[in-house]
């Protein structure tokens, strides 16, 4: 199951935050929406729908476990990332972290990318239009992508958790996985990985502090309805007049 990229993402996989593109036009080919359409806010930071459609290029090409594009639950997951992203990155602001390996580490990670990409380019004819765009302008965002990771990862292990929280998370992951008809894994098992999303949580939770996140929810919906065809028609009913009206 593909759950709200937090943390966890960012220390295992990719979770990023893009830089914004100025175009009048958005060059992902939704009509009605430019790049520069703001769709959500972190604080003063401002997130765009260019943001978010590179975001998601990004996650099909280099996540361990893809982005459904056509799918509305995952692509608004995809954004929420970028949302605790900004967290992350606002924290290591005011933390002013820095760590000397970690230009090393970028550079070899963009050789490792590089090498990926055009991989992908020669397997993955559909996706075609993706690693075209990604090759062009990827490198900004999938470095804030690893500054991010690393200094999550650089602080996770501070945060304590109690054998009593891991226990109780453990109950809600097992209702919820009995009532999708999914096996439940014994608790020696995933205690470590229960920690870890727990501890995920609580540091996310205490670097977004009173940092306000809001979501522009007409741009948002207007993208989310160009995926799913039978929800366009539902929207589209929803503004017709009753029968019988003039």
């Amino acid at each position: 199951m593909f759950s709200r990229l937090k943390v966890t993402f960012f220390i295992l996989s990719a979770g990023l935050l893009v830089l914004a593109g100025a175009a009048c036009e958005s060059k992902y080919g939704v009509a009605g929406i430019s790049d520069s359409d703001v769709v959500a806010t972190v604080g003063d930071a401002k997130i765009t729908f260019g943001d978010w459609m590179r975001q998601l290029d990004l996650l099909r090409v280099f996540s361990p476990q893809p982005v459904d594009p056509n799918n509305a639950d995952q692509v608004k997951e995809v954004l929420q990332s970028l949302e605790d992203q900004e967290v992350v990155l606002g924290a290591l602001r005011k933390a002013n972290y820095t760590d000397p390996k970690f230009d090393t580490e970028l550079q070899n990670q963009l050789v490792q990318s590089d090498l990926q990409i055009k991989q992908i380019k020669d397997k993955l004819k559909k996706d075609q239009e993706t690693v075209n765009r990604l090759e062009k302008n990827y490198k900004d965002a999938y470095t804030k992508m690893l500054l991010a990771q690393h200094f999550a990862a650089s602080q996770v292990d501070s945060v304590s958790v109690s054998n009593q929280e891991i226990k109780e998370r453990y109950e809600l992951f097992s209702i919820e996985a009995k009532k999708a008809g999914q096996e439940v894994p014994p608790f020696d098992k995933v205690k470590d990985q229960i920690k870890i999303r727990i501890q995920a949580d609580k540091l996310l939770t205490q670097f977004q502090g009173d940092l306000k996140i809001s979501q522009k929810d007409d741009v948002i919906a207007k993208y989310l309805a160009t995926l799913s065809p039978s929800e366009q028609a539902l929207n589209d009913n929803k503004i017709l007049p009753p029968q019988g009206s003039n």
